[in-house]
């Protein structure tokens, strides 16, 4: 079977859909970034598991599809559905399948690129596999240390399946997983780590390791000149503070911290309100703390936002992006507040050091410190001058986070590195 010249296979966890028609659905950031892989490449696979309905809905996501005919690329793009099998019991039975599927693709396309992130029911890992057995080149991608994010996940659980969650995530899975990911990431010829803590942790292994990124924001998402003019005119007149954090009421993210960072900011005098715009598992027991800590008039979570627009928009319009993060990840909420004028203040990583560089250590703090951070917030709402440098610098070193340039990036990465090694 002859290899398609200037084509890329992607092994993707984001799962397709079908509505009731039998059209098929792309997650809508996904769809962006399927085009923005067919700027840089003449044809596009792309293999990802397909959920149906009823699960889906029983996930309580939030997450936006639209359909495969709204991609730009529709005509270049051939789109492959996998079993979605993460239950053993389902891997096992689509395992011979779903191989001998991801072997033809394999065959038939020049780059492979496989965004690894799991154990069971991760086709990507498992395409890595075939790749080594017919030795053929291949590039892995991640965003987050998958098996210490695994390690924490039995915090969003309650009674008797916290304390199951913990002792199989904690002591059997994540092991597996950092083996599984030691396996794969060593015997790959290019790896592409997405931000500072997953770069950090996982360059060791790989042969070739890259700093990259990923953000779905274009340049006419980051806030105007105009605007960042204005809203530092704002801060500088002294107006109460607008703290903002965006992403999933999840452990991982830290929502308890985040409340008494707040708390103890309230008990400083500092005259703010906040907002923490996302959906998850812990909402409804976030929002019963803060009238327990007196923090329900002052303090909002907002749930879901479905417009991007206005969540970008509540973005640009706060001062400061307060994060608790708990687990090593790369969160593009982090670069689209930068992309917005609003500088990111929180536990100190890798990650955000990488992004902030110069001024890190004057906006993070120590993980798990609230006090500190709390200190750390109000000793910048006490420095006006320095916000609204911080605002200018962080909207300046912004500028190439942009979909089209980090798209462009790992493309090239994949031709240069998979070329040689084809």
């Amino acid at each position: 079977m002859t290899t398609e010249e200037n084509s890329i296979l992607l092994v993707l966890p984001v799962p397709f859909r079908k509505n009731s028609d039998g059209t098929l659905l792309i997650e809508k950031q996904a769809c962006n970034g399927i085009d923005r892989w067919a700027d840089n490449f003449n044809k596009v696979v792309v293999a990802c598991p397909i959920i149906d309905e009823k699960t889906f809905l029983s996930g309580n996501t939030t997450a936006e599809y639209v359909p495969a005919t709204k991609l730009e690329s529709f005509d270049r793009v051939e789109l492959v559905t996998l079993p979605h099998a993460y239950r053993i019991t389902s891997y096992i039975r689509n395992y011979s399948r779903t191989r001998k599927l991801l072997s033809g693709l394999i065959v038939k396309n020049k780059y492979l690129s496989f965004a690894i992130g799991g154990l069971i029911g991760d086709w990507a890992s498992l395409a890595a596999v075939e790749a080594i057995k017919q030795k053929r080149a291949y590039s892995v991608w991640t965003d987050r240390v998958e098996h210490q994010v695994v390690k924490n996940s039995y915090q969003d659980r309650h009674g008797l399946r916290r304390i199951y969650r913990f002792l199989k995530d904690r002591l059997l899975q994540s092991w597996l997983m950092a083996m599984a990911e030691r396996y794969i990431i060593s015997r790959a010829d290019l790896g592409m780590f997405h931000g500072m803590d997953c770069f950090e942790t996982y360059h060791n292994l790989c042969r070739e390791p890259h700093l990259v990124h990923n953000i779905h924001l274009k340049e006419t998402d980051r806030i105007s000149s105009e605007e960042l003019d204005r809203k530092i005119q704002r801060i500088m007149e002294g107006q109460a503070l607008r703290i903002v954090y965006a992403g999933r009421v999840a452990g991982m993210k830290g929502p308890f911290d985040w409340i008494e960072t707040m708390s103890q900011l309230q008990s400083m005098g500092v005259d703010f309100s906040a907002v923490w715009l996302g959906d998850g598992p812990l909402l409804e027991e976030v929002r019963k703390k803060l009238k327990l800590k007196n923090l329900d008039g002052k303090v909002k979570f907002l749930g879901h936002q479905g417009q991007k627009n206005k969540l970008l928009k509540s973005i640009r319009e706060s001062d400061i992006f307060v994060f608790c993060h708990k687990t090593p990840e790369s969160p593009r909420c982090l670069i689209e507040a930068m992309l917005s004028g609003t500088p990111i203040m929180g536990y100190k990583s890798p990650y955000p050091e990488d992004l902030l560089k110069n001024i890190s250590r004057n906006l993070l703090t120590e993980k798990n410190d609230m006090t500190a951070l709390a200190k750390n917030i109000y000793r910048i709402n006490d420095n006006r001058e320095e916000l609204a440098n911080a605002m200018a610098y962080c909207h300046r070193i912004s500028e190439h986070y942009t979909d089209k340039a980090v798209f462009s990036h790992r493309s090239q990465l994949i031709k240069k590195y998979l070329e040689t090694s084809t």
